[in-house]
C-alpha cells in the first residue's frame, strides 16, 4: 500500500453494464420452422443447380468455348 490506498484492481467493483444491455428476445416456434424451411429450399435450390452444373458441364464447357468464351473463366 502506497500512502494508506489500496492500488489493487480488484478492491473497486465494476459497474454493472449488463443491466443496459438487450437481452435476447425468444424466437418463436413458427419463426424457427419457417427459417429452417427457408434454409432447406435453399440447400435443395443449389443441390440442383449443382448436379444439373455436373450433368451438363461438357455441354456449357463447349458452348463456351465456340463463342470463345472459356478463356472467362
Amino acid at each position: 500500500m502506497a500512502n494508506g490506498v489500496n492500488m489493487s484492481l480488484l478492491t473497486k467493483r465494476a459497474a454493472r453494464y449488463e443491466e443496459h444491455m438487450k437481452q435476447a428476445q425468444p424466437i418463436s416456434l413458427a419463426r424457427t420452422a419457417s427459417i429452417a424451411l427457408g434454409l432447406a429450399a435453399f440447400a435443395a435450390a443449389s443441390g440442383l443447380a449443382f448436379a444439373s452444373w455436373l450433368d451438363n458441364s461438357d455441354g456449357i464447357f463447349m458452348s463456351l468455348v465456340e463463342a470463345g468464351m472459356s478463356w472467362c473463366f
